[in-house]
């Protein structure tokens, strides 16, 4: 059986993103688990103990049922360097707890802090968030992505960024990126695009 995760922001006691979380959860349950009566997450998170204060990450591991829930101190990981690496051959259309075939692709980053995966000569994601490519003040998130994240929808839902075809030979176009995930907020730091390597 398929098992899956989802990982929320809890910032000062305030969980993010809780429909967009539910929406995804909602999907594997439709796809995987026909039948089955799908998790309500705010309901079984109400149930949890939280902390009130500081950033963390809620990490929870689900089939039909929750199996696990952890909660721990969150501090972004600083990225300075992205090598592009080819990942034809991935398929991560759900956030599934099995990571191995994105795990092989990150070691191949060498001396990047991650990677980021093309498919088909298009760019997607980087090993754990998606991307965002900045042009003339504005910003694009690839059309090919590899997991559609809860923030890359809301930004999306917001306005605040577009979806764009974006191939290899295109990033000369683009002035910076900005990995964005459910930690990661829109306003996080920028690496322009000349510390992306192949």
């Amino acid at each position: 059986m398929h098992r899956f995760i989802e990982t929320i922001r809890l910032e000062n006691g305030h969980l993010s993103n809780l429909d967009y979380h539910q929406t995804r959860m909602n999907h594997a349950f439709r796809e995987f688990f026909h039948g089955q009566p799908v998790i309500d997450i705010n309901y079984f998170l109400s149930t949890c103990p939280m902390p009130n204060v500081g950033l963390h990450k809620v990490r929870i591991v689900y089939d039909t049922e929750v199996q696990s829930v952890q909660i721990s101190s969150y501090k972004i990981k600083e990225i300075k360097t992205l090598r592009i690496v080819n990942g034809d051959s991935i398929s991560y259309s759900h956030k599934f707890e099995d990571r191995g075939e994105l795990e092989k692709l990150f070691d191949l980053r060498q001396n990047s802090e991650d990677i980021i995966v093309v498919k088909d000569g298009e760019l997607t994601d980087a090993s754990f968030a998606n991307l965002t490519f900045k042009k003339a003040d504005r910003w694009f998130t690839p059309s090919n992505f590899l997991l559609n994240g809860t923030m890359r929808q809301q930004l999306l839902d917001k306005g605040l960024i577009e979806e764009a075809t974006i191939l290899v030979e295109d990033l000369g176009n683009y002035e910076k990126v900005k990995l964005i995930n459910a930690m990661l907020l829109f306003d996080g730091p920028e690496i322009d695009v000349s510390q992306i390597v192949e």
